[in-house]
């Protein structure tokens, strides 16, 4: 593991240990170029030895990279250390999460927890309108952070778990035999099939949410994971507005569909839901409403999604280091293309071809004459090659006293063969620059002591990944 002080891919300088979990470490960094504070996510060496926890950590960065949403925690480089051990480069966050403030709090007030919604569901508006599901929304997973000037703002955080509804068969590896999720927030259809879900999963957890921060405890619960998944499929739900009268009665509805058993019984998207909990959050919340309908009615006019060509070179930094991180003999890091054609991306070839049919649509005479002149050149440099082969191989067919005419003639090369001069170039790569690893474990923020007879959950000092 990097020790306090180490520099990562030669910017990132780390200068403490914000947190550690069962997975990783979470470092305060500073980019020693940009002079700007961000965390740095590394994966512990025994978590790097299962190919699950990896790929798992590379899903949540490909997702949060394919995001970009002021609610939904920024992925800004990847890359993998000297052992291979891939990490994460994110945005530094200070605040809590929501789980902390019900613990201190109990409950919250109507008018926060509407903003605190609101707030991430145009955050879920981004991953929807990019096919993902995030499958894991609870109170620990929105991170009340503190804006420049002092106003907060809710970012969503862990996409580990979530699911493209326009996913590859090889996703089912990690989600098609375990039921994955925190189960007091997970829909009935998730615990059915993990799989078999779209973005109405999001809506029911969220919903869970809502109920939990207004009432201080969730509406399905029990003892044991039997419990609170009997409860889930089969207990109805006791109203808010009957838990506590201050809640007004329309607010209780909105979150009691949130929580129907049947999706098509739910709001139909995010965006509806944002509306109908408008009214009875701040001033704040109508801007928010309407840049989360906004985008998810551009998704729908879309048909294919196109990522920014600065997400998908983080997107393939991410692919790149997790499959560094099952490299055993070596450890060398593969090259890392710097650009894919896929998913829409427009590639080097693509544009030289475009600026070629442009130049041809607006001089048809010159692009004509351009081309023949082309050909012109082609055709003299081959005719040089064939002649500066033939006398050569002609006199070595000569010497020869077994050699016949036929066989002469089919020594010769063929004036069409053409594939040095037509082959493509190598595509451009770029790799990670590697750094030295240290062999001295970071120092715990926090301890796993335990409170009470209960364990203590982790916490991050003052920031989150």
């Amino acid at each position: 593991m990097p020790r306090i002080g180490d520099v990562i891919a030669a910017k990132y300088r780390l200068d403490k240990v914000a947190g550690e979990g069962g997975m990783g470490v979470v470092y305060a960094a500073e980019h020693l170029v940009l002079k700007q504070r961000v965390a740095v996510k590394v994966l512990l060496p025994d978590a790097v030895a299962s190919e699950a926890v990896v790929e798992r950590f590379a899903r949540e960065a490909r997702a949060a990279a394919k995001i970009n949403s002021e609610h939904v925690a920024r992925v800004l480089d990847a890359g993998s250390i000297a052992n291979g051990a891939p990490f994460l480069v994110m945005e530094y966050l200070e605040g809590c999460d929501l789980e902390e403030l019900l613990h201190l709090q109990k409950t919250l007030p109507v008018v926060d927890v509407v903003d605190y919604v609101v707030q991430a569901l145009e955050g879920l508006a981004h991953a929807h309108a990019a096919n993902i599901v995030h499958r894991d929304l609870k109170p620990a997973n929105l991170f009340l952070g503190c804006r420049p000037d002092g106003s907060n703002a809710i970012k969503v955080l862990d996409f580990g778990i979530s699911k493209t509804t326009r996913g590859k068969p090889e996703d089912k590896r990690l989600t098609g035999h375990h039921v994955l999720g925190s189960p007091v927030y997970m829909s009935p259809e998730q615990l059915r099939n993990a799989t078999d879900i779209d973005a109405r999963a999001d809506i029911w957890s969220i919903g869970i949410v809502a109920y939990e921060l207004l009432s201080g405890s969730p509406p399905f619960d029990g003892d044991g994971v039997g419990e609170i998944f009997a409860a889930i499929l089969e207990k109805e739900p006791v109203p808010l507005a009957t838990l506590d009268a201050s809640i007004p009665p329309a607010l209780s509805d909105i979150v009691a569909r949130c929580i129907r058993r049947a999706p098509n019984e739910r709001w139909s998207d995010v965006g509806e839901l944002a509306r109908a909990l408008a009214p009875f959050g701040s001033e704040a919340s109508a801007p928010i409403v309407d840049r989360a309908e906004q985008v998810l009615a551009r998704a729908k006019q879309m048909r294919v999604a196109v990522t920014p060509l600065e997400t998908r070179r983080v997107v393939d930094a991410i692919d790149a280091a997790a499959s560094r991180a099952f490299t055993t003999e070596t450890r060398s890091e593969p090259a890392l293309p710097l650009v894919r054609p896929r998913d829409g991306v427009a590639t080097l070839e693509d544009g030289v071809s475009t600026r070629l049919a442009s130049f041809a649509r607006r001089s048809p005479a010159r692009a004509a004459g351009a081309a023949l002149g082309l050909l012109l050149v082609l055709g003299a440099c081959l005719f040089g090659a064939v002649r500066a082969t033939r006398p050569s191989e002609a006199a070595e067919l000569a010497a020869s006293p077994l050699a016949t005419t036929d066989e002469a003639d089919e020594a010769a090369p063929a004036p069409s063969d053409t594939a040095e001069l037509t082959a493509p170039d190598p595509p451009v790569v770029m790799d990670l620059p590697p750094t030295p690893a240290g062999d001295k474990a970071p120092q715990r923020a926090r301890g796993t002591t335990k409170t009470n007879g209960k364990p203590q959950r982790p916490k991050f000092l003052n920031s989150r990944e």
